[in-house]
């Protein structure tokens, strides 16, 4: 009896030994990916998980095959796209370009936005902006409501003001100014938020500082004075050439 048992296990046994020998296990292969990007700092997500490093890195001990890929950082779309990882190999992406999320319209390249003062010029001239459009426009005018600043003048020869729309008798779109301390409209400073700082209805047309806007619709811009001419010396030009940034997006105070 006990020769019977014994002669049953050791078959088993025998099974147990080939089944491991023919069935090894295998690690899965893995290569790496190496990462830069424009701006740099971005985070680097794996098939949609973070891997809590950020660009320029070197992402170690991924498995072989199709992954995606995606680079977030604050201020820039999300930017996505496929990797293929091989054994032992690194895959390289350099110079990644982000997209910024920020959606702003410049107004006045070439040439500048001309206004002209309302008193003693012809009224066929523009005196007012639309902020959103980057078109002048007369105070006067059938687009009058359009309006968001114009260019103020007094019979006296002593005010020369850009100020708020709502100022001139008939108009209704509110614009209020905060004069900034930087004289460059393209450093890239965000705006205050309507509710800080001490914001007015009007500016000198001496102020040579850039303006933050804050118009009728809740949109911000940024807004310079570059020339003016026309008039009959400092502080009296008939003309003001002007550029600004204007956000297309509603309460977005960002000019990064």
């Amino acid at each position: 009896m006990k020769k019977l048992i014994l002669l049953l296990i050791i078959p088993f046994v025998m099974l147990i030994t080939s089944c491991d020998s023919d069935d090894p296990f295998t690690p899965t292969p893995t290569g790496n990916i190496y990462l830069t990007s424009i701006p740099a700092d971005a985070e680097i997500w794996i098939d949609g998980s973070n891997t809590f490093q950020t660009t320029p890195d070197t992402i170690n001990d991924v498995d072989e095959g199709v992954h995606s890929l995606t680079l977030k950082l604050q201020d820039y779309n999300d930017t996505t796209f496929s990797v293929t990882v091989s054994e032992g190999q690194t895959s390289v992406f350099t110079n990644i370009v982000l997209v910024s999320d920020i959606n702003t319209t410049f107004y006045g390249t070439a040439p500048s936005v001309r206004i002209y003062e309302t008193y003693g010029t012809s009224a066929s001239l523009p005196s007012g902006l639309d902020l959103s459009s980057g078109m002048a426009y007369g105070v006067s005018s059938p687009e009058a409501n359009l309006v968001d600043i114009y260019f103020y003048s007094d019979a006296s020869g002593v005010s020369y003001l850009i100020q708020s729309a709502d100022l001139h008798t008939g108009l209704i779109r509110k614009t209020d100014f905060l004069i900034s301390s930087g004289t460059n409209l393209f450093d890239g400073d965000d705006s205050p938020l309507r509710s800080t700082g001490t914001w007015t209805n009007k500016i000198n047309d001496t102020e040579n500082n850039y303006v933050f806007l804050y118009d009728h619709d809740g949109h911000y811009s940024k807004f310079k004075i570059v020339t003016r001419g026309g008039g009959s010396g400092p502080g009296d030009p008939s003309w003001v050439d002007v550029q600004w940034y204007y956000n297309n997006t509603l309460l977005d105070n960002r000019f990064n």
